[in-house]
């Protein structure tokens, strides 16, 4: 698949915690304040942790939560967009992040920001050890963070590319820009949370509240879950976190109360990995099975090709389930599309309506499956950005099949399998056919050289099959259509067919 979200520099940039950091409990800095929580402080606050948008409800809330655990990768969000998108048809009132990570990739970032962003319900983090570099980013586009105490850090989230070194001073002003203004548009409302995060990724920056200095320039801040939880300024807030708890059943149960919400919770598999491969591959394996099916078709019966070529394109369409882009209904219109190129083939032969159906529907199938549309969102609402990546996958794929297609009609008639894809002896071998042409053997995989007559089984138009000495070959007709029992002659060989002419004309 075509990759997204990369930026000009030599390698893919990635949000770090390996930078110098700072935290509000340095004793020999004006920071002190940020750490003066006394524990009868850190009680109450936990007791009154409860998010103001969360109202008290009569029905247990369902909440579904996702581990964000490791470095932050594609099947981080493929499981999140699947999860937020089931969230969303299921009714459920929260997404939670149960996160434990140093950081990963800053495109796969964004992505996850901005799938948070759709979620009509409440979202929380809980970080239950480590939200350093693009968890910190994650964990600020939820409403509400939760830390475990005494060991829950977040920040450190400086630029860095993918090997772990700097990166290009006007690049990281760029991406420093920009990451700002994006923060900034999804904590509209919390008085601290933009700064917080501006000075966990920009050491130029020096962040105070009053006269209390939180981190000085040159540094980055790294906060723990106690000093998160810490308030300021009047009326006072808390600077990032919403409350502390040992679990996330206990964090829960201070929102909903206990026995109060019903969990639902995913897990990172072996599938998400390989969806991951599958979508980077897609347009090849695409490719590869239209290939396939072309051959199927130009071929008698059905075998091998069809067969694989089927496989192929639905491995593609499963990956893009696991990755969280489609639900069934793509699988749906793919089957649909494949019922009617059948029905044109084999029974309304020559009626152009089944065929543009068939592949209105067949390649509909994977530009749907590959734009990520979400529940409640019309079709006809996609963006063209959105359709954009689907489609260049699908015309790389048409691609790579139309060049394999032609260089299988070069090479492969001059290989013993162009003979077994064109002969089939589906006529009992006792029914011998008299010809006046050349006879081929019953079962023989050499081709009926030009000059052989046969008589036609079927109709033409164009395509059919003929019968020549008790085996029946693919056909195509051409110049004009030839009605069953009519005497052919061979021509030549063409599309993984006989070319024959009718006798009398």
């Amino acid at each position: 698949m075509l990759a997204r979200g990369q930026n000009t520099a030599n390698a893919p940039a990635t949000i770090s915690a390996t930078a110098p950091a700072t935290t509000p409990s340095t004793p020999t800095a004006p920071t002190t304040a940020a750490t003066a929580t006394t524990a009868t402080e850190n009680k109450a606050e936990e007791e009154t942790a409860a998010p103001e948008a969360i109202k008290p409800r009569n029905t247990p809330a369902v909440v579904y939560v996702v581990p964000i655990h490791g470095e932050i990768s594609t099947p981080q969000l493929y499981i999140l967009r699947r999860a937020l998108k089931e969230a969303i048809e299921n009714n459920a009132d929260a997404v939670v992040l149960d996160m434990d990570t140093l950081g990963g990739e800053m495109s796969v970032m964004i992505d996850m920001m901005d799938a948070l962003a759709r979620f009509p319900g409440h979202t929380f983090t809980y970080v239950d050890d480590k939200a350093l570099s693009a968890g910190s980013f994650i964990a600020t586009a939820t409403n509400d963070i939760y830390f475990k105490p005494g060991s829950a850090t977040i920040g450190a989230a400086a630029a860095v590319s993918s090997e772990g070194t700097d990166i290009d001073s006007t690049m990281r002003l760029k991406l420093n820009s920009y990451m700002e203004a994006k923060v900034r548009g999804m904590t509209a409302g919390k008085r601290y949370r933009a700064d917080v995060q501006r000075a966990m990724m920009d050491s130029d920056f020096e962040f105070k509240i009053g006269d209390t200095v939180l981190k000085p320039k040159g540094e980055l801040l790294t906060l723990t879950g106690e000093e998160a939880c810490k308030t300021y300024g009047s009326p006072p807030e808390k600077l990032l976190g919403a409350g502390l708890a040992p679990d996330l059943g206990a964090m829960l149960a201070q929102v909903y109360g206990s026995g109060g919400f019903v969990m639902k919770s995913f897990e990172l598999t072996w599938s998400e990995q390989l969806a991951k491969w599958i979508n980077e591959v897609a347009p090849i394996l695409m490719g590869a099975g239209i290939l396939l099916i072309m051959i199927e078709f130009k071929a008698p019966g059905f075998g091998l090709p069809g067969i694989a070529g089927i496989c192929l394109l639905v491995i593609v369409l499963a990956g893009q389930y696991v990755a969280g882009l489609s639900g069934y209904e793509p699988a749906i219109l793919f089957v649909l599309g494949l019922v009617c190129l059948a029905l044109e083939l084999l029974v309304f032969t020559g009626s152009v309506f089944c065929g543009v159906l068939g592949i209105v529907c067949f390649f509909g199938s994977f530009i749907w499956a590959m734009t990520d549309v979400w529940p409640g969102q019309r079709f006809g609402g996609v963006t063209s950005q959105a359709l954009a990546q689907p489609v260049l996958n699908l015309i790389f794929a048409l691609l790579i099949a139309g060049v394999g297609f032609a260089l299988a009609g070069r090479f492969l008639p001059k290989t013993r399998f162009y003979g077994r894809l064109v002969n089939q002896t589906a006529v009992p071998r006792d029914s011998v056919v008299s010809t006046s042409g050349g006879a081929v053997a019953t079962g023989a995989t050499e081709l009926p050289e030009p000059g052989t007559r046969g008589v036609a089984v079927t109709d033409l138009r164009p395509l059919g099959e003929i019968e020549i000495a008790g085996g029946r070959f693919q056909a195509r007709a051409v110049h004009t259509q030839i009605n069953r029992g009519a005497a052919v002659v061979v021509v030549g060989h063409k599309d993984f067919a006989l070319a024959v002419e009718n006798v009398e004309s």
